[in-house]
């Protein structure tokens, strides 16, 4: 059966150009697109089609495709507490888990469509909401149920997501530590290019500005989710002198952990001087020294629901449409302290 490689090796295209393609939703020439409709119809590649049979004959498995092969990426606690809340409801009804890996943002939807095509699958939990490529729009033209990890950037009624409240919870977090004192409150994100990245900052500004402080643009850093990102903040934000942070937040407990290395090769004593929060409630996040306090999102209880909001609507073959929210909590430890006197 061909697939949507087939078809863009045919057409002379990427694989990403077919997937805008079908995904209906795109600026492409009218050449490129009659190029590529003409192309998968000598082939026989007939995503809508496909993915309709899929309703007749079930594979009880399940897909997701992971958005990043990088080694930083596993080292994380996000993944593994994935996979947790994926295979304890799979386990329990009996169904199996696909995972795909991408090695760019657009060959996400080229992945996704191989699923669809290839009819390895009766539905899909998508992990990654990316503000540059349009996996909705994609997904949106097939019969093939699918469910967010994480709230749209537009809202769509007829489109299914758990979500954490990211810009709320970030929000909550810049609060405590306004609590404590902090003013100069600096966020370390992770990948500018995912929405998760794009709320969380969201929250951070408004909660910032609430307190009538204007945060420096010095004070907004990307770490990319790795140690070293949360490293290489230190090192960049240190050379503000007076106006350097008194208090990190990082959007994952890795770029804290790197945080605290750089802090602690700068001889900054935490919490006396500098406070540090992360994201997660990572197994180090108990052990290492100070213990860290972080902002606990249950990833596994997330994905936990959005399996069984897909496993129900395959049951019922129909497309889900439930949107959940859910809530995170602040585990305080050590890390975190009264900001230090003028």
């Amino acid at each position: 059966m061909p697939t949507i490689r087939d078809v863009a090796h045919q057409a002379g295209v990427h694989p990403s150009t077919v997937s805008r393609v079908f995904s209906g939703k795109s600026k492409i020439s009218e050449a490129t697109r009659t190029r590529v409709l003409e192309t998968a119809e000598q082939l026989g590649f007939q995503p809508n089609a496909i993915a309709r049979s899929l309703s007749m004959q079930q594979t009880r498995t399940i897909a997701i495709v992971v958005p990043h092969i990088f080694q930083g990426f596993f080292q994380d606690d996000y993944f593994p507490q994935v996979m947790q809340g994926l295979l304890q409801v799979a386990y329990k009804h009996d169904y199996r888990i696909l995972v795909g890996g991408s090695s760019g943002h657009a060959d996400e939807i080229t992945q996704l469509f191989d699923i669809v095509g290839s009819r390895q699958a009766d539905g899909i939990v998508v992990l990654s909401n990316r503000l540059d490529v349009d996996v909705i729009g994609a997904l949106h033209n097939q019969d093939l149920p699918f469910v967010l990890m994480g709230k749209p950037l537009e809202n769509h009624d007829d489109v299914a997501w758990v979500d954490s409240q990211d810009a709320y919870y970030s929000g909550e977090v810049v609060r405590y530590l306004q609590q404590l004192g902090h003013r100069r409150i600096a966020y370390v994100g992770g990948d500018p290019d995912v929405l998760v990245s794009k709320e969380r900052l969201l929250g951070y500004v408004r909660a910032m500005k609430q307190a009538g402080i204007e945060p420096l643009p010095e004070w907004i850093d990307y770490g990319f989710f790795a140690e070293d990102g949360g490293y290489q903040a230190v090192q960049r934000m240190s050379k503000l002198d007076q106006l350097a942070p008194t208090a990190y937040y990082a959007a994952n407990d890795l770029m804290a952990l790197g945080i605290i290395r750089a802090l602690k090769q700068r001889n900054i004593r935490i919490p006396e001087q500098v406070s540090v929060v992360g994201t997660n409630n990572s197994v180090a996040a108990a052990h290492v020294h100070p213990t860290l306090t972080t902002l606990e999102v249950p990833y596994a209880d997330m994905i936990a629901q959005a399996a069984s909001l897909l496993l129900h609507s395959i049951h019922q073959g129909e497309m889900p449409t439930v949107q959940k929210s859910i809530d995170c909590r602040l585990v305080v430890r050590e890390s975190t302290g009264p900001a230090p006197s003028e």
